[in-house]
């Protein structure tokens, strides 16, 4: 019964990637290599069109606003024979370089880069010790922003995001696939992929190392994620994957979420362990079939904000993982 109780989300935001794939794209015109091209392009755009990247192209964000993208469009970089994708690149001020407002767009095989890649953790913590908060001190970027459902990413690079490379809020959803996070670890913040309010995700076969949280969520009521068959490597500066609960929002509840199934990974971190419950899931908590460089479920689970093992039996599945993982 618990397994079918997270069926719904799961079939959910495949559907949405089914649409995806199964819709006819339009003809796309020359690649763009340039940012005045790029806007141009995605200000005409009609709905399925494919905007092309082209190889090799890098383009400067750095003196534009967020780029809203409001037609469900395919955005593509045209990959080197080398296997290297085109970049856009942010200039580091605190809002996202994409904002993605339409339903069911497709990001594929591009290079997002920040300006952010380490912690700052030593800056911060002194900062913090002179009464103030520190981790606001320098920029805090955040690659997209997707307040839409449906979303479609792969194949794409995400680094030096202090804030979040993908940053979910409203009743959005996100299928993100073959992807590789790294280098988003600013101390305080630092997310691979970032939920807020009723989003949802499914991250699938990526890679995920130097952040702090790879994947986390503010834990409001209808949040929902799914995490498999992804490498997690040793190096984060917190849990790799989190969800926070209401004693962190601050907002008198121990709510973390709705669910959050992780399988089928192999996760290398054991500074820290791989999950850490901070909160009461609405239904529950799922781990199962991973492979953990932890020795016991005892370091790979820790608990925090009052919960204990107690407080989430019922809501809360650890099974068929293997340890020892190298």
């Amino acid at each position: 019964m618990k397994l079918v109780r997270l069926l719904p989300v799961i079939l959910l935001i495949a559907s949405c990637s089914t649409r995806i794939l199964s819709r006819s794209p339009a003809t796309s015109d020359a690649p763009v290599t340039t940012v005045e091209q790029f806007k141009a392009r995605l200000a005409g755009a009609k709905e399925a069109e494919v905007i092309l990247i082209g190889e090799g192209a890098r383009l400067d964000l750095t003196a534009e606003p967020t780029i809203r993208v409001t037609v469900p469009v395919v955005i593509k970089g045209i990959r080197a024979s080398d296997g290297t994708t085109p970049s856009l690149v942010h200039r580091g001020k605190p809002f996202p370089m994409l904002m993605i407002g339409a339903p069911e767009v497709r990001i594929e095989d591009l290079k997002f880069e920040g300006v952010e890649t380490d912690s700052k953790k030593d800056e911060i913590i002194s900062l913090n010790r002179r009464g103030i908060k520190g981790v606001y001190e320098f920029p805090v970027p955040r690659g997209i922003e997707i307040v839409a459902r449906g979303v479609f990413i792969s194949g794409c690079e995400w680094s030096g995001f202090s804030h979040a490379a993908v940053f979910l809020r409203g009743n959005s959803s996100v299928y993100i696939e073959k992807s590789h996070f790294h280098h988003n670890q600013r101390w305080g913040l630092g997310y691979g992929v970032a939920l807020h309010e009723q989003a949802q995700a499914r991250i699938t076969a990526s890679r995920f190392n130097w952040n702090r949280h790879s994947i986390a969520a503010s834990g409001l009521p209808g949040q929902a994620y799914e995490a498999d068959h992804n490498w997690f490597g040793p190096n984060h500066n917190d849990t790799p994957l989190d969800m926070h609960g209401g004693k962190d929002r601050g907002d008198g509840t121990e709510v973390a979420g709705r669910r959050v199934h992780i399988h089928h990974n192999k996760i290398l971190s054991t500074a820290v362990p791989i999950f850490i419950h901070r909160g009461i899931p609405q239904d529950e908590v799922r781990i199962e079939y991973n492979q953990l460089a932890h020795a016991s479920e005892k370091t790979a689970i820790g608990y925090y904000n009052g919960v204990t093992t107690k407080s989430v039996r019922g809501k809360f599945v650890f099974e068929r993982n293997e340890f020892g993982a190298d």
